[in-house]
């Protein structure tokens, strides 16, 4: 079996290398890295692990968020080219879990074309970052049971009834390239040429999206730039970005944070009334696989 993950990355220097060396680790062959015009040094860190991984870096320098069309051709790219078995598109904040370490296991029982994968946020308090570089041993919260997202008519000015990273994220998918089709925007789900059997997933994602206000800052600003301008995109299609962009236009990174991390207060509680849930696993899959001791 050929497994193929699809790196979609802009300015990501902080964690990138931790997400190549875990997937590698964990059975995944070949890398395409697509690298969305990075100056923080991500496109450096992508030409230095050419000579040491079976890494391909594609540049797609373009700044209207082409996203399905740049991961379209990688996907092709990797089922015609590298001949790959299996594919998956990954975002550099996203460790994909299984209980063994290795998420060949799980591809080798399924009968299915395409497996569900489940998305756990991880968190911290808005006004208790984690120290800088420790990004892996501050997200350790995640709430037991999120929220379901409510209708929004406004993206802007409608209150939401808990931090963003509180609710449910739609699940994203791994799949077979026999017969793909394409993928749409999200990665969310995959399309081919014939029916084919869906399936849940074991293995589930644990996704870091917060690591620090000067990275969600960056994010905020260039997702949101980003978003503005693609004109073909529909009005929920990115809609946090869109709104956390005018938040941080109008008063600073404060206000995006606060709309998507709890307080320290609010974590504590939450904590005590078991809404959420102090989670190691990612953090000692992630020791694990990169030759580290566990959490204690």
């Amino acid at each position: 079996m050929k497994l193929v993950m699809i790196l979609l990355v802009r300015d990501e220097a902080d964690i990138v290398r931790q997400n190549i060396a875990f997937h590698l680790a964990c059975g995944v062959d070949h890398v395409i890295a697509i690298d969305n015009g990075s100056v923080d040094g991500t496109r450096d860190i992508l030409a230095d692990l050419v000579g040491q991984a079976p890494i391909t870096i594609v540049d797609e320098p373009g700044r209207d968020y082409a996203q399905s069309t740049w991961v379209n051709q990688a996907i092709f790219q990797a089922k015609d080219r590298l001949k790959a078995d299996w594919i998956f598109s990954n975002d550099a904040d996203e460790f994909w879990l299984t209980q063994d370490n290795d998420l060949k296991a799980e591809l080798t029982r399924t009968p299915a074309h395409i497996l569900n994968v489940t998305r756990r946020n991880m968190v911290f308090a808005h006004d208790a970052p984690p120290p800088e570089g420790g990004w892996a041993q501050g997200l350790v919260y995640r709430v037991a049971d999120p929220v379901a997202r409510p209708p929004i008519d406004d993206i802007y000015a409608d209150n939401l009834p808990c931090p963003y990273f509180y609710m449910n994220l739609p699940p994203k998918v791994i799949f077979r390239a026999e017969g793909f089709g394409g993928i749409g925007m999200g990665n969310h789900n995959a399309q081919f040429v014939s029916d084919v059997t869906k399936a849940e997933a074991e293995m589930v994602i644990y996704h870091y999206p917060v690591r620090s206000a000067a990275q969600f800052e960056r994010k905020v600003v260039q997702g949101g730039a980003a978003f503005l301008n693609h004109k073909n995109l529909g009005k929920m299609t990115g809609w946090h970005w869109r709104r956390w962009h005018r938040m941080e236009q109008a008063g600073g990174i404060e206000l995006p944070l606060r709309d998507a991390l709890p307080s320290q207060d609010m974590l504590k509680a939450d904590l005590e009334t078991g809404r959420v849930l102090r989670d190691l696993r990612g953090l000692e899959a992630l020791q694990a696989a990169l030759g580290t001791e566990p959490a204690a």
